[in-house]
């Protein structure tokens, strides 16, 4: 499957909020990265680092609450169908899953911002 039809089969709601965030996470890792050139404090190092978590932490929380909204969607309209056919219930829970699986890849990527350039140079 193609990035761009994964991303547009997602939950476009959820997938709008992790674009923030990402924004958000990617916003304090460049000052972050602007800080190694200057002499600075390991508060404001720790003052990005922690909005970088923030970010993360927000987008795992989503994507767990995507999952259980897409799996509740799911199973609403199998049941809606009044039986069980197995071409709903896989199509319906692959859908389910592609929005939580993008915001777990953002929360790994924002994890991985978090980790990088935390030394202080002293000049």
């Amino acid at each position: 499957m193609p990035f761009s039809e994964f991303v547009s089969s997602g939950d476009l709601k959820f997938i709008v909020v992790f674009i923030i965030f990402s924004g958000w996470a990617i916003v304090h890792f460049f000052k972050k990265l602007s800080l190694r050139k200057q002499e600075v404090t390991i508060d404001l190092l720790q003052y990005h680092n922690t909005k970088i978590n923030n970010a993360a932490f927000w987008i795992l929380i989503l994507s767990l609450l995507s999952l259980l909204l897409g799996l509740m969607h799911s199973f609403y309209f199998i049941g809606k169908t009044g039986g069980i056919a197995p071409n709903l219930i896989f199509q319906g829970v692959s859908y389910g899953l592609i929005t939580p699986v993008l915001g777990v890849c953002l929360f790994i990527c924002c994890k991985t911002l978090k980790g990088i350039f935390n030394k202080i140079s002293t000049k």
